[in-house]
């Protein structure tokens, strides 16, 4: 059950100033915000490159960038009551993208790491009256605005790039964790330490490049503690589906813990067999490969969609 009280509802804001930023996964950084359940977060977030990047850029500065500053994060945020075994539910109200875009890739990037000799770089044109990032004057991609980087501090002690995506979340490059979409995220060290950022303006299932169209990023968040709930890895929710994450070295295997989740997602709530949610997922369950470039771990989502449940 959600515990909150809209009574007693807050507004915060976080800063994309340096005291709020870091770009290590770190169980021991302090919090740089404490929250109640329920309460809103607008949060401020620098873009993927930490601003080594400008419209005029060239694809120079891909090997001039300080690659140690790649993924700022804001954060963390620490949600009181929040304990090992919990799960935060987390309502992602509105995005606002910056004014501009960037994309790159190169030698040994993405899913294809030998199809390029050379480093590109390329900047997007935002133009959000038309809700469009402008490759050049024939080939525009409609804004879709999300957050590739959401997760909790994981468990275990020392620091860790936020590169690959983890079981608390972290680099999972979701895009459909856009607003109006609810993510839920366990809860692996008191008071769960929330972090956020990799803005993405826009980005295919996969990322297969490397790179989305990155951008800064402005999000507003309702964080909801659910107590007493554990989940393995993040799940999301729209009003048309629930979707299980499956985190893995191979493709296979992080497919195969996200249909497993699903299954079991499926008995507990409908009150199903085992053999009945395996026919149901196969009918109707749609994979999504969301993460391919972040080695070591990819990233399936499954997603069920609700309508073939009749509620009676």
């Amino acid at each position: 059950m959600d515990n909150f009280s809209e009574r007693n509802v807050r507004h915060h804001f976080l800063s994309r100033e340096e005291r709020n930023i870091h770009n290590r996964w770190n169980r021991e950084i302090p919090p740089v915000l404490r929250i109640q359940s329920g309460d809103l977060i607008t949060m401020e977030m620098r873009d993927a490159s930490d601003g080594a990047f400008s419209p005029d850029s060239t694809a120079a500065a891909i090997a001039a960038r300080d690659t140690g500053k790649i993924h700022p994060l804001t954060g963390p945020v620490f949600i009181e009551g929040a304990e090992p075994g919990d799960t935060l539910k987390i309502d992602i109200l509105e995005y606002t993208p910056g004014d501009w875009g960037w994309s790159v890739s190169g030698p040994g990037r993405g899913i294809l790491p030998e199809l390029l000799d050379t480093d590109y770089f390329k900047a997007w044109r935002f133009d959000k009256r038309s809700g469009y990032a402008w490759f050049n004057d024939r080939v525009r991609v409609k804004l879709s605005p999300f957050c590739g980087v959401m997760g909790t501090a994981p468990e275990e002690a020392g620091e860790f790039r936020t590169m690959p995506p983890h079981k608390n979340g972290g680099n999972m490059d979701i895009r459909y964790l856009t607003a109006g979409t609810t993510l839920y995220l366990p809860v692996s060290v008191s008071g769960g330490l929330f972090s956020a950022g990799d803005g993405h303006a826009a980005q295919g299932d996969g990322e297969v490049g490397i790179s989305a169209i990155e951008t800064e990023m402005t999000v507003t968040l309702r964080i909801r503690l659910i107590k007493g709930e554990s989940i393995e890895e993040p799940r999301y929710e729209t009003g048309l589906y629930y979707a299980a994450t499956g985190i893995g070295t191979t493709i296979l295997e992080a497919a195969q813990k996200a249909t497993g989740y699903m299954v079991e997602y499926i008995c507990s709530r409908w009150g199903l067999e085992k053999e009945e949610a395996y026919v149901i997922c196969s009918a109707a369950l749609d994979l999504k490969i969301c993460e391919t470039v972040d080695l070591p771990n990819y990233l399936v989502a499954a997603h069920l969609p609700k309508e073939i449940f009749l509620r009676t």
